[in-house]
């Protein structure tokens, strides 16, 4: 009934200035946290789908390209055989039976990949800083020409799936439908904010098993990173 005094009323905005201050600072807090969480959920999205298609086509491709088997080191590019169980035109032959004639790969030349250049196309298989050097016949860039698996005449090869890093992106490589060689591929990226792609063979005391442990590690534009890991097996599917 007597009113309130002026110095009740600062004192009363002085604690709801105080009260709003502290509130503003957690507001922000988790606001920052809510940002980090969605970030590092987008980054694990990305990188899962990323690794689980090159999961697809290495656990069902027979030939691991690249690393050599002479690798040791990690590389940063993975290359495997188009996998020999794969329809995409869905017309009863496999993509990677080039002469339809129900076989894969079995007519090959000494270029196994008939792309017309050392080893894989665009691509530095033996890791020592140099792309597409040595004669055509050389399948590995090793500067030896090895025996060729058949010697035949070229109707059937090699279809290589690649993945490399191209900026910040994580390139696939794919040969296109019904291709007139090695070389008719497209590629498109298939994970944005790649910070690293790592790609180690697996020592397994076994030719006849092909493993590699593939890393990948992708960073936000916020700061968020992230790496995810896959030890893949060939022929696993």
């Amino acid at each position: 009934q007597r009113g309130i005094a002026l110095a009740e009323l600062l004192v009363a905005a002085a604690i709801a200035a105080l009260v709003m201050t502290a509130l503003a600072g957690v507001l922000g807090s988790v606001r920052q946290a809510d940002t980090q969480f969605s970030e590092r959920a987008l980054l694990q999205r990305d990188a899962r789908l990323a690794l689980e298609r090159i999961a697809m086509m290495v656990e069902g491709s027979r030939s691991l390209l690249v690393p050599l088997e002479v690798t040791t080191t990690s590389r940063n590019v993975l290359a495997v055989s188009l996998p020999p169980g794969l329809d995409r035109n869905s017309d009863g032959y496999a993509d990677a039976d080039n002469n339809k004639n129900g076989s894969v790969d079995d007519d090959i030349s000494t270029d196994y990949t008939n792309d017309g250049a050392p080893g894989i196309k665009g691509i530095d298989d033996d890791g020592d800083g140099t792309i597409d050097n040595g004669s055509t016949s050389d399948n590995d860039e090793n500067g030896s020409i090895a025996t060729p698996v058949g010697a035949g005449t070229g109707s059937d090869w090699i279809d290589a799936v690649v993945y490399r890093v191209s900026g910040t992106q994580l390139i696939e490589r794919l040969p296109n439908l019904n291709p007139a060689s090695g070389a008719d591929y497209t590629e498109r990226p298939i994970a944005d904010k790649v910070s690293a792609f790592t790609v180690t063979r697996v020592g397994t005391g076994n030719r006849r098993t092909r493993e590699v442990l593939v890393q990948l590690s992708l960073a936000g534009r916020d700061g968020e990173t992230g790496t995810w890991t896959r030890r893949l097996r060939l022929a696993t599917r």
